[in-house]
């Protein structure tokens, strides 16, 4: 699943607003980094997504319409078909200006409703939305539970994540891969070495053990100790579980397609996530969406969030802003002033305002931040100059930038 593009008009607070997501490669689409301050807008984005594509078979947790009368979301999905070993992408416009209850789309198009609702066949993609919300239900399982692959769309947009779905996928994972059955040991074998992954990249110093069968129970080693998954803290709980979510959802693919399985960790996506950087220590907040990518490689990725080190992680991200103009809001294109810039540089842009440098080379970024916006470049070189002899090893990155630029030229 991916998507093209997003129109928005008296929605939130935006009268009129359009976010392109990819521009050229539908294969390997760019992360999409939506920030701006509180109140500008940034989750109503994901809201819209997920009121065009629950349509009539599920609502979302508010209203998001300023005027009834005249509102519109619109959007162009392209939804993959994996066909001998190829992925050809099929386009879907949907629309909506009709609402039901005030909660309920009613969308033209309910293709992709339909998919999401268990109405049409299962297809060969996933879809998932994250939000920083931590589940308190317990996770104790009495027996093994095997997953229902035709239902794994199911919720897949409500944003609830719970404790006991972890368990049941961690231990069942750890069944299979005790089977007699030949296919299914390869299988549990080959879902058991990227469960191990996933814990690897979400605790320090930690990984991920057995599956104490006697209780069901997960047990992970941290710090030298082994404990029950339970134990571990919200920001590592909110990784492993959510990571672990989108394995279920790809090995139900995998299932339904009887797909390779070396190609199951591959399955095309569209994962939304809002507040990306809660939970999360700043070391995590940098690697985070590559730690995503790094085990599922084929998803497009668009999350929200007040993190500068999140929309300084990502190489060739898409990065808009959501910034308030009193009675409205709008959405503008800020790829080229953030994207691929060190975090000092983001620190100190209108969005977050502030630095970690000192004053003098706070006020030379500054200084040389409006030279190059007033068309001022011999003085921005200059600066640039200056910038270089107080901080030769950091500020090297500017001679990339110069031979970046005379290559593609």
């Amino acid at each position: 699943m991916r998507i093209t593009d997003l129109f928005l008009k008296n929605i939130g607070p935006f009268k009129e607003a359009k976010i392109d997501f990819i521009e050229n490669n539908i294969e390997k689409p760019p992360v999409t980094i939506i920030t701006g301050e509180n109140g500008t807008g940034k989750t109503i984005v994901l809201d819209a997504i997920r009121g065009l594509l629950f349509a009539r078979y599920d609502k979302l947790e508010r209203k998001i319409v300023r005027f009834y009368q005249d509102f519109n979301i619109s959007a162009n999905f392209h939804k993959p078909q994996i066909l001998d070993g190829k992925t050809n992408y099929e386009k879907t416009e949907v629309s909506c200006q009709k609402i039901a209850n005030g909660t309920f789309f009613i969308p033209d198009n309910m293709s992709i409703s339909r998919v999401l609702a268990n109405i049409e066949p299962n297809p060969d993609w996933i879809i998932n939305y994250w939000t920083s919300m931590i589940s308190n239900d317990s996770f104790e399982i009495k027996n093994l539970v095997a997953p229902k692959p035709e239902i794994y769309l199911r919720d897949s947009l409500n944003g609830i994540h719970r404790n006991v779905e972890l368990t049941q996928l961690v231990c069942f994972f750890d069944y299979l891969k005790s089977s007699d059955n030949v296919e299914e040991k390869i299988l549990g074998e080959f879902l058991f070495a990227i469960l191990k992954k996933i814990f690897k990249h979400s605790l320090i110093n930690g990984e991920f053990k057995y599956v104490e069968r006697s209780t069901l129970t997960p047990i992970v080693s941290q710090n030298g100790f082994d404990v029950p998954i339970e134990n571990l803290s919200s920001g590592n709980l909110y990784l492993v579980q959510r990571l672990v979510s989108l394995l279920g959802q790809m090995y139900s693919v995998h299932v339904l397609n009887s797909g390779k399985i070396e190609e199951l960790c591959k399955t095309p996506g569209l994962l939304l996530i809002d507040e990306a950087e809660n939970h999360l220590h700043p070391k995590w907040q940098k690697t985070f969406i590559n730690s995503i990518l790094e085990i599922f490689p084929n998803l497009q990725i668009i999350v929200t969030t007040h993190s500068p080190f999140i929309v300084s992680s990502v190489e060739n991200a898409r990065i808009y802003v959501c910034k308030s103009m009193q009675d409205h809001s709008i959405i503008e294109d800020m790829t080229s002033e953030y994207s691929n810039k060190p975090i000092e540089e983001i620190l100190l842009s209108p969005v977050f305002n502030t630095s970690t440098f000192n004053i003098e080379i706070t006020t030379l970024l500054s200084e040389r931040k409006n030279a190059l916006e007033n068309g001022k470049n011999q003085k921005a070189e200059e600066i640039k100059n200056k910038l270089k002899q107080l901080n030769p090893e950091y500020f090297s990155y500017f001679d990339v930038e110069n031979l970046l630029h005379n290559i593609s030229k």
